[in-house]
């Protein structure tokens, strides 16, 4: 499992204490000995995977966060800053968007909107290096741009359906509470 850079944890993620960094890192080495073939190492990491803290069992089951990272890595080519500033980025918009004290629910809505503009970012860069002129190497068919376009239209859609829904639940949050107020 890739590692992720503790910058991209969700808004209201807690630093980890020194226990959970060992636990993470006690699961990761049993996990490897399972993946090796070790019958019993898979019965002791479901063990140790149920008596684990929720905050563990997140980290340890991030596919969002390790899909963020595989197109991080993709869209800067290795470039140490890009990355970096992409993370950054990434950790700034989900403070921004879920706000203070979020709810579960804006949380989960939080991180689809941050990963849908990612998504959205990388395709359209991908797209882009295909109308560059001074293309030397193998130019992809249109027929191949025309996809990727239909691609970039469907996670642009997914995309902007994130942002409606968390706009939705915002306000019926504000609806509730004024409905909730004694008058």
């Amino acid at each position: 499992m890739p590692e992720v850079n503790a910058k991209a944890k969700p808004p209201g993620a807690l630093e980890f204490s020194e226990d959970a960094k060992g636990r993470l890192t006690e699961l990761r080495t049993v996990s490897e000995k399972a993946e090796a073939g070790d019958r019993y190492a898979r019965k002791r990491l479901r063990r140790l995977v149920h008596s684990s803290s929720p905050e563990i069992i997140a980290q340890a089951s991030d596919v969002a966060g390790s899909a963020a990272w595989m197109l991080i890595k993709t869209i800067s080519a290795g470039e140490p800053l890009m990355q970096e500033a992409l993370q950054e980025r990434m950790r700034q918009m989900r403070a921004e968007i879920a706000g203070e004290n979020p709810t579960p629910l804006e949380v989960l809505l939080t991180e689809r909107v941050v990963a849908g503009w990612l998504l959205v970012e990388v395709l359209e860069s991908l797209i882009s290096a295909q109308y560059q002129r001074d293309v030397t190497t193998y130019r992809v068919p249109p027929g191949h741009i025309i996809q990727q376009s239909r691609i970039l239209e469907s996670a642009t859609r997914r995309y902007l359906a994130a942002v409606r829904e968390l706009a939705r639940v915002r306000n019926l949050q504000v609806w509730g509470r004024r409905r909730s107020r004694p008058e």
